[in-house]
C-alpha cells in the first residue's frame, strides 16, 4: 500500500510538469502605486509617550489648523482613544528654527470596566526636522472627566512622528 501512494505522490508531482506548459509562462502582475507626494508633508505618524501612551496621527488641514488622532492606553484603563483639532497660535523663531505654539479642543475615551469621557484643550509645542522627515512635540492637556465620574483630567505626552 505505501509503494502504490509513492507512485501516485509522484504522478501527481510529475504530471504537472509535462501536462500544459502555457500555464507556466509568464503574465503580467498589475501594479499597484502608493505615493505620499500628493501629502506634501500634511501627514505624521508616530508615538505618543507619557500619558497617554500609543500611537498618533495628525494632519494638517491648513498652515494653522492640524486634526490628531490617538488610540494606546492612558495606564489606568485597558483602551483609550482621542482626539483633538489645534490652531497654531505663533511660530516661535529660535536661532532660524520654527517652533509653533498650538492650542485646540480635545476628547479622550477610556474603555475599562466603566466608559469615561474628558474633554479638554490641548497645548502643543513641537518642531520638524529639515534635513530628516520626523517631527517631535510635548503637549499637555488639562481638562474635565464628565461620564461615570466627574473631575480634573490631565493627559501629557512626547511625541516623535514620521512626516509623510
Amino acid at each position: 500500500m505505501k509503494k502504490i501512494l509513492i507512485l501516485i505522490f509522484l504522478f501527481i508531482l510529475t504530471a504537472g510538469l509535462f501536462a500544459n506548459d502555457n500555464r507556466y509562462e509568464d503574465k503580467e502582475i498589475p501594479e499597484l502605486s502608493l505615493s505620499t507626494e500628493d501629502l506634501e508633508g500634511r501627514a505624521k505618524a508616530g508615538l505618543a509617550i507619557g500619558y497617554p501612551f500609543g500611537l498618533t496621527f495628525g494632519y494638517r488641514l491648513a498652515n494653522y489648523l492640524e486634526a490628531n488622532a490617538f488610540a494606546g492606553t492612558h495606564f489606568n484603563s485597558d483602551f483609550a482613544m482621542g482626539a483633538n483639532l489645534l490652531f497654531t497660535i505663533v511660530n516661535i523663531n529660535m536661532g532660524d528654527e520654527i517652533f509653533p505654539l498650538s492650542m485646540g479642543p480635545a476628547l479622550y475615551c477610556d474603555f475599562d470596566d466603566e466608559f469615561s469621557m474628558a474633554a479638554g484643550a490641548t497645548v502643543r509645542w513641537e518642531y520638524t526636522f529639515d534635513e530628516v522627515p520626523l517631527n517631535l512635540y510635548i503637549e499637555a492637556t488639562p481638562g474635565l472627566q464628565f461620564m461615570n465620574d466627574f473631575g480634573f483630567y490631565l493627559a501629557s505626552s512626547f511625541g516623535v512622528r514620521y512626516v509623510f
